[in-house]
């Protein structure tokens, strides 16, 4: 079984409805490598150790037994995947799957299963993350122009969350931490986390969730201290979770989107766009000629653009897709916070009431820290959006999951839009 490599070219990281109101153009966000150190970070428990039984999500497993982790070089190939969609419940150790496995400090991918990357990615405490998509032999995903591609029956979305301890130097060493895994079942998706041991050679299914303090230097040199947070098993729901029109819940990917894969990355032969290369693989089908198909902002280019320089019609679409990547899953007109909040963040909202141009808000409560609008046309410092982009107070910051500490550049960016918007004097 031919193995797939992750040669991505390095593609940075952004963040989550945060950062800190310093200088735009202040540093680059982490990069994302797919280089691993051998971890010296305890997850809590090791290889052969099963998931917490008393866990939300105990039921009995059969037992598929470990495979080889394939640390060292030479080694037969990967088995086939093997995704049980009789089961409620995963298999202990994520190395039971074949999906990957990790050879010289890289990811090597099973047949169908292809690395990706998004234009605009979400922000994880300045996490660097390794993405991949499997999709069963047979079965090809459909093309959709917005929100997530249609992926068949069988399919799983894979995200390794792997951190550094300089994210100055973007070839150093990375360690993972945790594995999110979307399942495609035949009703719905499922979500299953995994957390890797202590010498990154498996993961174990882990849902009762966790926070790690993890200590690194930001790409300005600052040293930061990050509360980083493995979510619980049903913690994948508040930001996956959407209901229909029939008020009915269902689970569905955020980050897959025709817009955030329409760009070139390496894979291993020179750049490619990922969506032909997909198509080429006979695992897309309905694919537009690619420039009929729209495309995210490219924020990997802050690394050498930097943001001061950017005009304004670029700071705008940043910012948009920033929120629509970092906030939107939530602040949508179909999910529970935009339902409740009446802000909606996706980048196709045209609606500026609902884009908080001079909304009070709904439920900020004390989070306003004393502002009264959403957003203050003209003026970031009086938006309660900047605010809680910006800030790293528990309670004020958001998005409520998924990050402690703030980005500068994604911060900058918001600043920039809001305070270059038409003034306007809200309340007259």
């Amino acid at each position: 079984m031919r193995a797939r490599w992750l040669m991505m070219a390095a593609a940075l990281g952004v963040a989550a409805c945060s950062g800190e109101g310093g200088d735009p153009d202040a540093g680059a966000p982490a990069q994302d490598t797919g280089v691993l150190a051998d971890s010296g970070v305890d997850s809590g428990v090791d290889a052969g150790s099963p998931a917490d039984a008393g866990s939300p999500d105990s039921g009995d497993v059969d037992d598929a037994g470990p495979s080889d982790t394939g640390v060292d070089a030479g080694l037969p190939p990967l088995g086939p995947v093997t995704i049980d969609l009789t089961s409620n419940r995963p298999p202990d150790l994520l190395s039971t799957m074949n999906l990957f496995r990790i050879v010289d400090g890289r990811f090597e991918y099973n047949d169908r299963v292809v690395p990706y990357d998004l234009s605009t990615p979400l922000f994880s405490d300045y996490a660097s993350k390794a993405r991949a998509l499997y999709v069963p032999e047979g079965a090809s995903i459909q093309y959709t122009e917005s929100g997530a591609l249609d992926l068949p029956v069988g399919s799983v979305l894979i995200k390794t969350f792997l951190f550094g301890e300089d994210l100055r130097l973007p070839q150093e060493e990375l360690h993972p931490v945790e594995t999110r895994l979307l399942v495609r079942y035949a009703d719905e998706w499922r979500a299953f986390p995994y957390v890797w041991n202590k010498g990154g050679t498996d993961a174990v299914y882990f849902v009762r969730g966790e926070v790690r303090t993890l200590a690194f230097i930001d790409p300005r040199g600052v040293s930061r201290t990050a509360q980083y947070l493995i979510p619980q098993k049903n913690q994948c729901l508040e930001c996956h979770e959407r209901k229909d029109a029939d008020d009915r819940r269902f689970t569905t990917p955020i980050g897959p989107q025709a817009r955030q894969l329409n760009w070139d990355v390496d894979f291993g032969a020179g750049p490619e766009n990922q969506l032909q290369h997909l198509a080429d693989a006979g695992m897309l089908s309905g694919l537009p000629p690619l420039g009929q198909v729209p495309t995210a902002f490219p924020w990997a280019s802050l690394a050498t653009t930097g943001t001061t320089t950017l005009a304004y019609e670029a700071v705008t679409e940043a910012a948009r897709d920033y929120l629509d990547m970092n906030c939107a899953h939530c602040h949508r007109p179909d999910a529970t916070q935009g339902m409740t909040s009446r802000l909606w963040l996706n980048y196709d909202n045209t609606d500026t009431f609902h884009l908080g141009y001079c909304k009070e808000p709904g439920s900020a409560g004390s989070a306003s820290a004393g502002r009264q609008y959403d957003i203050v046309p003209g003026d970031a410092e009086a938006s309660i959006l900047v605010y809680r982009t910006e800030t790293e107070v528990v309670g004020d910051m958001m998005p409520l999951l998924g990050r402690s500490v703030a980005d500068d550049v994604a911060v900058g960016i918001v600043r920039g839009w809001v305070d270059g918007l038409p003034p306007e004097s809200c309340g007259n």
